[in-house]
């Protein structure tokens, strides 16, 4: 038996499942922009007052793009994942509900991190709710290896491999990410712009 028609299936379509996860996604990554707090306007009265401001938002910005990337990456491994499957089951299911509820924490983080960007301690809260929703969503890529009748007839689990290989880059960065910041280091997030390198690696080795 394959597919919805397989005993451990849940019995309901998997666009639902798909459009759900697509739109925590979305709003996660739209909400990230609160972090920026525009000032209220009667407080600058000058160019260079506004000047001022705008590099004090800069931290906050940079954790922006990095979370948003960060985000958007996972959402693709996420959709690559859900792509080769033909049916998700209840594990599954349960597994993606702690994925979803990570990942609507980051805009949460990422501003917290923002705003205490002094505070290397702030840096771990961010570093690790990404280790948390990286960890989940390789975790979901190894289930489905470990279920073979969740894929479509087209895959295999040794298919998957290059796909949690990727998936567990973030993860890993993220260990490093809070090593550094542990050791005291203000900048540790600095870290995750080591991704599109490894990537380029991964994608050289390959070759």
């Amino acid at each position: 038996m394959e597919g919805n028609d397989h005993p451990d299936s849940i019995g309901f379509s998997k666009s639902r499942f798909e459009a759900l996860t697509d739109g925590i996604f979305a709003i996660a990554m739209t909400l990230l922009v609160l972090g920026l707090a525009v000032p209220a306007g009667g407080t600058i009265r000058t160019s260079t007052g506004l000047i001022e401001t705008l590099m004090g938002l800069f931290p906050d910005f940079i954790h922006y793009v990095i979370a948003f990337f960060i985000l958007h990456g996972m959402w693709v491994s996420h959709h690559v994942l859900s792509r080769r499957m033909a049916s998700i089951d209840r594990r599954f299911l349960e597994i993606n509900l702690w994925l979803l509820m990570a990942i609507c924490l980051i805009p949460f983080t990422t501003s917290f991190s923002g705003d205490f960007e002094d505070i290397a301690l702030a840096a771990v809260v961010l570093e690790a709710n990404l280790l948390v929703v990286g960890g989940i969503l390789l975790l979901q890529w190894r289930y489905v290896a470990r279920t073979p009748h969740l894929l479509s007839p087209e895959f295999t689990p040794a298919g998957l491999g290059v796909g949690m290989q990727k998936t567990a880059v973030t993860p890993a960065v993220s260990v490093l990410g809070i090593a550094l910041a542990l050791l005291g280091v203000t900048w540790s997030t600095a870290v995750y712009l080591l991704i599109p390198v490894i990537f380029w690696a991964m994608r050289a080795v390959r070759r």
